[in-house]
Protein backbone atom coordinates (compact mmCIF):
# COMPACT_ATOMS: atom_id res chain seq x y z
CA UNK A 1 0.00 0.00 0.00
CA UNK A 2 1.48 3.67 -0.83
CA UNK A 3 2.08 5.72 1.49
CA UNK A 4 -0.56 8.27 0.22
CA UNK A 5 -3.36 5.43 0.22
CA UNK A 6 -1.94 4.54 3.90
CA UNK A 7 -2.78 8.22 5.00
CA UNK A 8 -6.38 8.54 3.35
CA UNK A 9 -7.17 5.40 5.02
CA UNK A 10 -6.02 6.52 8.27
CA UNK A 11 -7.74 9.71 7.37
CA UNK A 12 -11.12 7.86 6.52
CA UNK A 13 -10.89 5.93 9.51
CA UNK A 14 -9.92 8.52 11.92
CA UNK A 15 -13.42 10.39 10.65
CA UNK A 16 -15.41 7.02 11.10
CA UNK A 17 -14.25 6.26 15.01
CA UNK A 18 -15.06 9.89 15.54
CA UNK A 19 -18.49 9.88 14.16
CA UNK A 20 -18.95 5.95 15.72
CA UNK A 21 -18.23 7.25 19.15
CA UNK A 22 -20.45 10.90 18.78
CA UNK A 23 -23.84 8.61 17.62
CA UNK A 24 -23.36 5.83 19.59
CA UNK A 25 -21.86 7.41 22.75
CA UNK A 26 -23.87 4.72 25.52
CA UNK A 27 -21.86 5.03 28.83
CA UNK A 28 -19.15 6.90 30.07
CA UNK A 29 -16.79 5.77 33.10
CA UNK A 30 -13.81 7.40 34.48
CA UNK A 31 -10.31 5.82 35.52
CA UNK A 32 -8.66 8.51 37.41
CA UNK A 33 -5.93 6.07 38.68
CA UNK A 34 -5.13 5.67 34.81
CA UNK A 35 -6.55 9.76 33.85
CA UNK A 36 -8.30 8.12 31.35
CA UNK A 37 -12.29 8.61 30.25
CA UNK A 38 -13.89 6.15 28.78
CA UNK A 39 -16.51 6.40 26.13
CA UNK A 40 -18.34 2.82 25.22
CA UNK A 41 -15.18 1.29 26.58
CA UNK A 42 -13.13 3.02 24.20
CA UNK A 43 -10.32 4.75 26.41
CA UNK A 44 -9.58 8.40 25.98
CA UNK A 45 -6.85 11.22 27.23
CA UNK A 46 -7.75 14.53 26.75
CA UNK A 47 -5.44 16.48 24.60
CA UNK A 48 -3.82 19.51 26.41
CA UNK A 49 -5.41 18.64 29.73
CA UNK A 50 -4.80 17.21 33.11
CA UNK A 51 -7.12 16.66 35.84
CA UNK A 52 -5.09 15.82 38.50
CA UNK A 53 -5.08 13.03 41.17
CA UNK A 54 -8.04 11.94 42.87
CA UNK A 55 -6.46 11.46 45.75
CA UNK A 56 -4.95 14.95 45.61
CA UNK A 57 -5.64 17.34 48.63
CA UNK A 58 -5.23 20.82 48.70
CA UNK A 59 -5.17 23.50 51.12
CA UNK A 60 -7.44 26.72 51.36
CA UNK A 61 -7.44 29.17 54.65
CA UNK A 62 -10.24 27.53 56.07
CA UNK A 63 -9.01 24.35 55.71
CA UNK A 64 -7.96 21.08 53.36
CA UNK A 65 -10.31 20.30 50.38
CA UNK A 66 -10.71 16.86 48.52
CA UNK A 67 -9.78 18.95 45.44
CA UNK A 68 -8.84 15.68 43.39
CA UNK A 69 -11.97 14.12 43.91
CA UNK A 70 -14.07 17.59 42.85
CA UNK A 71 -11.74 17.99 39.45
CA UNK A 72 -13.00 14.11 38.61
CA UNK A 73 -16.46 14.84 39.57
CA UNK A 74 -16.67 18.08 37.68
CA UNK A 75 -15.43 15.95 34.62
CA UNK A 76 -17.94 13.43 35.02
CA UNK A 77 -20.90 15.56 35.67
CA UNK A 78 -19.36 18.00 32.61
CA UNK A 79 -19.40 15.18 30.28
CA UNK A 80 -22.80 13.38 31.59
CA UNK A 81 -24.13 16.65 31.22
CA UNK A 82 -24.89 16.55 27.34
CA UNK A 83 -23.99 14.61 24.39
CA UNK A 84 -20.38 13.83 24.11
CA UNK A 85 -17.78 13.12 21.32
CA UNK A 86 -14.21 12.86 20.99
CA UNK A 87 -12.25 13.17 17.98
CA UNK A 88 -9.03 10.69 18.11
CA UNK A 89 -5.88 12.49 17.36
CA UNK A 90 -3.70 10.42 14.89
CA UNK A 91 -0.72 9.17 16.16
CA UNK A 92 1.42 6.57 14.06
CA UNK A 93 3.10 5.12 16.93
CA UNK A 94 0.67 4.35 19.82
CA UNK A 95 -0.49 0.29 19.51
CA UNK A 96 -4.13 -0.59 19.00
CA UNK A 97 -4.57 -1.08 23.09
CA UNK A 98 -3.07 2.30 23.98
CA UNK A 99 -5.62 5.08 25.25
CA UNK A 100 -6.27 7.53 22.60
CA UNK A 101 -5.63 11.31 23.14
CA UNK A 102 -9.02 13.09 21.88
CA UNK A 103 -10.20 16.26 22.05
CA UNK A 104 -13.78 15.76 23.17
CA UNK A 105 -16.71 18.01 23.13
CA UNK A 106 -19.88 18.66 25.18
CA UNK A 107 -23.31 19.99 23.00
CA UNK A 108 -19.89 21.36 20.55
CA UNK A 109 -18.14 23.01 23.43
CA UNK A 110 -14.53 21.60 23.62
CA UNK A 111 -14.23 19.54 27.14
CA UNK A 112 -10.89 19.88 27.45
CA UNK A 113 -10.25 23.92 27.26
CA UNK A 114 -13.66 23.73 29.19
CA UNK A 115 -12.08 21.77 32.35
CA UNK A 116 -9.08 24.23 32.12
CA UNK A 117 -10.79 26.99 31.89
CA UNK A 118 -13.02 26.19 35.24
CA UNK A 119 -10.37 25.27 37.23
CA UNK A 120 -10.24 21.01 36.76
CA UNK A 121 -7.68 20.70 34.74
CA UNK A 122 -3.74 21.88 34.24
CA UNK A 123 -2.83 23.00 30.65
CA UNK A 124 -0.22 20.57 29.80
CA UNK A 125 3.40 21.97 31.14
CA UNK A 126 4.84 22.25 27.77
CA UNK A 127 5.88 24.93 25.28
CA UNK A 128 3.52 24.14 22.87
CA UNK A 129 0.84 24.23 25.36
CA UNK A 130 -3.01 24.56 24.03
CA UNK A 131 -4.69 25.79 27.32
CA UNK A 132 -2.70 28.30 28.15
CA UNK A 133 -4.87 31.33 28.39
CA UNK A 134 -7.13 29.36 30.10
CA UNK A 135 -5.55 28.29 32.81
CA UNK A 136 -4.21 31.61 33.69
CA UNK A 137 -8.16 33.20 33.10
CA UNK A 138 -8.72 30.22 35.81
CA UNK A 139 -6.08 31.23 38.36
CA UNK A 140 -6.55 34.48 38.06
CA UNK A 141 -10.76 33.74 39.42
CA UNK A 142 -9.44 31.29 41.85
CA UNK A 143 -11.79 28.64 40.26
CA UNK A 144 -12.02 25.56 41.15
CA UNK A 145 -8.26 24.04 42.50
CA UNK A 146 -6.83 27.80 41.93
CA UNK A 147 -8.95 28.75 44.90
CA UNK A 148 -6.33 29.85 47.72
CA UNK A 149 -3.52 29.55 45.93
CA UNK A 150 -3.18 25.86 44.19
CA UNK A 151 0.51 24.88 43.37
CA UNK A 152 0.37 22.66 40.88
CA UNK A 153 3.26 19.89 41.15
CA UNK A 154 5.24 20.83 38.18
CA UNK A 155 6.24 24.04 40.18
CA UNK A 156 7.18 22.34 43.12
CA UNK A 157 8.86 19.52 41.95
CA UNK A 158 10.80 21.73 39.77
CA UNK A 159 13.04 23.20 42.71
CA UNK A 160 16.15 23.89 42.78
CA UNK A 161 18.11 21.17 45.21
CA UNK A 162 19.91 24.00 46.92
CA UNK A 163 16.83 24.92 48.35
CA UNK A 164 17.28 21.97 50.54
CA UNK A 165 20.13 21.41 53.00
CA UNK A 166 19.76 17.53 53.34
CA UNK A 167 18.63 17.19 49.22
CA UNK A 168 22.23 19.39 48.12
CA UNK A 169 24.20 16.91 50.71
CA UNK A 170 22.99 13.88 49.07
CA UNK A 171 23.04 15.52 45.22
CA UNK A 172 26.98 16.31 46.46
CA UNK A 173 27.62 12.95 48.02
CA UNK A 174 26.27 10.91 44.51
CA UNK A 175 28.45 13.29 42.50
CA UNK A 176 31.63 13.21 44.86
CA UNK A 177 31.03 8.84 44.99
CA UNK A 178 30.11 8.93 41.40
CA UNK A 179 34.32 10.96 40.83
CA UNK A 180 35.63 8.15 42.91
CA UNK A 181 34.45 5.35 41.28
CA UNK A 182 35.72 7.09 38.43
CA UNK A 183 39.35 7.84 39.70
CA UNK A 184 39.77 4.21 40.76
CA UNK A 185 38.27 2.21 37.96
CA UNK A 186 40.84 0.26 36.00
CA UNK A 187 42.13 1.43 32.87
CA UNK A 188 41.46 5.08 33.62
CA UNK A 189 43.54 6.82 31.98
CA UNK A 190 43.99 10.50 33.57
CA UNK A 191 46.47 12.08 31.00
Amino acid sequence: MSLHRYCAWLAGLVLILSYVFAVAQNTIELQPDKGLLLIDGHPFVLEGSTVIGLDYTCRTSTGDWSCGQAAWRALEDRARSGVITCTPLVSLTGSATAPVLAECAVNNENLNAWLVRHGWALSDNTPSALFVSEEKAAQAEQLGIWRDGFVPPSHWRAQDVTECSACSARHRSIVRTHELRQQSSPGNNSN
